[in-house]
């Protein structure tokens, strides 16, 4: 093509673009109103579906934010549910750990043996039948009976204040007394029995070797396993006893067996119904306690000063 022909041709183009562009503003004008009409609606509708879209994500927005607060506080409610939990089986295995460390100590303790030297000067007499023991000399005008339980810490206290005395007197002759040992708080253990076991050892130690019952029974109150933990067990009761000089197949029979412990229920439940043996408590309700001292089948006040003297100086005035 020559450059003159070229030329033509761009005119030509140009022409018939610009007839084309005539014709579309000429005769179909109203067309394109229409058109622009309708793109116009095009628009509207575009802003009005821009502004649903932007209100739909607005809502969704909200309703994010507001899930994602109510997660955090789940979260937070959850996260707090979670350290309760965690506190609390925090302590109970603290707990555990700690009774069970208290077990281990109670176990590895060793019951010192304490010896009652004036005790050889008096007979201690065991009535097998009865699972009592009755000690001091046969000629004492006054005779105490006392129910008693190796775990009780209001016995325990009546033997530090008044153990002195009455082994005075049982030296001297004026007084026996008559051990009723009971299992009052068996269940009061941890584990339970230890009651049982105590006073089954200790009956035990009056028949083999009765010469030695005030001395074991003095031991179990100088250390006196606390009320509600773990008592002593049976190897440490063994133990002590075989330290005060009592042991051999007999008395290991009586141990393994528990010989006296249906002898030792059968002696609490009949303290507990015997109504001449109830006392007051400080709630005005009668009923039976340990320790119950008994002299001429009545409680005796052991807290009143000077009670064994004033019961001895009596037995004389009226002998």
């Amino acid at each position: 093509m020559t450059l003159s022909e070229a030329r033509t041709s761009v005119i030509r183009n140009i022409t018939d673009e610009a007839d084309c562009c005539a014709r579309e503003s000429g005769p179909d004008k109203r067309a394109g109103g229409a058109v622009g009409r309708r793109e116009k609606m095009t628009v509207g509708g575009a802003q009005r579906k821009n502004r649903r879209i932007k209100q739909d994500q607005t809502a969704k927005a909200a309703a994010a934010v507001a899930a994602a607060r109510g997660v955090r506080k789940d979260s937070t409610k959850i996260i707090i549910g979670v350290i309760v939990v965690v506190l609390v089986a925090a302590g109970v295995v603290g707990g555990v750990l700690y009774s069970q460390h208290q077990k281990n100590v109670s176990a590895e303790t060793i019951i010192p043996a304490k010896t009652v030297p004036g005790s050889s000067s008096y007979p201690q007499v065991l009535d097998k039948a009865n699972a009592t023991v009755l000690v001091g000399k046969p000629t004492a005008k006054v005779t105490l009976d006392a129910y008693e339980d190796f775990e009780c810490p209001i016995c325990d206290e009546f033997e530090a204040s008044n153990f002195t005395d009455i082994e005075k007197q049982l030296e001297a002759g004026t007084i026996q007394v008559r051990y009723h040992m009971l299992n009052l708080l068996d269940n009061s253990s941890s584990p339970p029995g230890y009651s049982s076991l105590a006073a089954n050892t200790a009956l035990a130690v009056a028949t083999v070797a009765p010469e030695k019952f005030m001395d074991i029974h003095y031991s179990l109150y100088q250390k006196q396993p606390e009320e509600g933990k773990a008592g002593w067990t049976q190897a440490q009761l063994t133990s002590l006893a075989n330290r005060l000089g009592v042991s051999g197949a007999t008395f290991n029979n009586l141990i393994n067996n528990g010989t006296y412990k249906a002898q030792i229920n059968k002696n609490m439940l009949a303290a507990n119904s015997d109504q001449s043996l109830y006392q007051t408590d400080s709630d005005g309700t009668k009923g039976f306690g340990t320790p119950t001292i008994v002299y001429n089948g009545q409680p005796v006040n052991y807290q009143t000063t000077g009670w064994l003297e004033t019961i001895i100086n009596s037995a004389k005035s009226k002998a």
